[in-house]
């Protein structure tokens, strides 16, 4: 089964598109002990509330650097949540941007895959077919998002960029997509520019090869953090641009994690971040 298939089904399992990311910052963290005693505790009360009330999101994104920067130890750390988050039914995608040729980007997906157990990883695109192909070609069959069009202030230094063809840089990325793709293969589109992700939807649409989106900057309605990008708004501009297939996912992080902040309750942190999960994903019902 491709990934693609593995998301579809995912999504219509658990009922929601929404993924949550794991982006530890312990001065939010209201938990005793070391900082891997904190960031493990953390992520296994969130996970038992979610089991607790059967609300569950349809995959979890740590993102490697939040760790990496912690403590070597801080990234066995990130190995043992994966685990405890497969455990229980939910894919993990490693957002760790990766990109490298030949027996580098080998090594990488070695280490997504096989060290780390990821269900996906994130990469960039950007050295071209050999960079992304071995993450492709690993014989785990696992997602790879490729970086397509991202939200932050910088993008335009080398996104937008006019080509030779009349297009923008990421659409000749899109392009590639098109042509690299084997059924394991999505695209990072941001969330704040829902016209952007329109024509986006559109352009994979026109080419008769949908692709699944990981879609960052998802903001909830009263919680701090995110980007600004309405959910129902992304799914909606998805649906104009004529896309039909359930199997892109939503992502909020900080405004999952510490949805705590807005009620000024820190010891009710994990139902706090569950609640918020519940409303989101009753909000695209």
């Amino acid at each position: 089964m491709s990934f693609s298939q593995i998301l579809e089904n995912r999504i219509s399992t658990c009922g929601n598109p929404i993924c949550m990311g794991m982006d530890p910052v312990l001065d939010l963290m209201p938990v005793k002990g070391t900082p891997e005693e904190k960031i493990r505790r953390f992520y296994l009360d969130i996970l038992e509330e979610c089991v607790r009330r059967d609300v569950k999101p349809a995959v979890v994104k740590p993102n490697s650097a939040y760790y990496e920067c912690v403590s070597i130890a801080a990234m066995q750390t990130l190995a043992d949540l994966i685990f405890a988050y497969k455990s229980e039914g939910i894919p993990v995608i490693l957002d760790a941007k990766r990109g490298d040729i030949g027996k580098s980007s080998d090594a990488y997906a070695n280490a997504a895959f096989d060290i780390y157990d990821a269900d996906a990883v994130t990469v960039s695109p950007w050295m071209g077919s050999d960079s992304v192909g071995p993450f492709l070609k690993h014989p785990s069959q696992k997602g790879v998002y490729a970086l397509l069009r991202t939200s932050n202030k910088g993008a335009m230094d080398f996104q937008d960029l006019p080509i030779r063809d009349g297009d923008t840089a990421f659409y000749s990325v899109a392009k590639k997509l098109l042509e690299w793709d084997n059924g394991n293969l999505g695209a990072v589109v941001g969330a704040t520019h829902p016209e952007e992700l329109e024509k986006i939807s559109a352009f994979f649409v026109s080419k008769g090869h949908e692709i699944p989106f990981l879609i960052p900057g998802v903001s909830i309605p009263g919680v701090p953090g995110g980007q600004g990008g309405d959910a129902v708004t992304v799914l909606k501009a998805i649906s104009n641009g004529g896309g039909k297939r359930k199997f892109h996912v939503l992502n909020s992080s900080s405004g999952l994690n510490f949805a705590w902040q807005a009620q000024g309750k820190p010891n009710a942190y994990a139902t706090a971040c569950v609640d918020a999960l519940e409303r989101l994903a009753d909000s695209l019902r």
